[in-house]
């Protein structure tokens, strides 16, 4: 069983390698892009382990779906609604227990990624 420290340390864990890459990050957007994803995704993911400790979600669900909302309000760029929209759809699918197994895990991250993908819900048959 999956329970909320899991998902509170995977958020962690996230934004250590976050932080820990940034420069990598931003130099490969430096090619393509507007060399800002590294720091976009740093400022991100350091809000999200503040309000995760500041608010202290209870649930699995809840853990995905407060670090969702923080990565879309605090990213820049197209990655903010991206991974927020992935974590929040995926948070909303395991819904308010306290622990989830591994396949209820699998089940909601293919509901995000189906989000991310089409950006609908993949009951609507897309």
């Amino acid at each position: 069983m999956l329970d909320t420290d899991f998902f509170r340390r995977w958020m962690t864990a996230a934004a250590a390698s976050v932080e820990r890459e940034a420069n990598d990050l931003t130099e490969l957007d430096s090619a393509i892009g507007d060399a800002d994803h590294g720091s976009n995704l740093q400022r991100g993911f350091t809000a999200v382990t503040e309000v995760l400790e500041k608010d202290a979600p209870a649930t699995p669900g809840a853990v995905l779906t407060l670090a969702g909302r923080q990565l879309i309000s605090t990213v820049g760029g197209a990655s903010g609604p991206l991974y927020g929209t992935l974590l929040r759809r995926t948070g909303k699918a395991l819904g308010d227990d306290d622990e989830v197994t591994q396949t209820q895990f699998a089940q909601a991250f293919a509901a995000g990624v189906a989000a991310v993908c089409w950006g609908a819900p993949p009951s609507r048959g897309r």
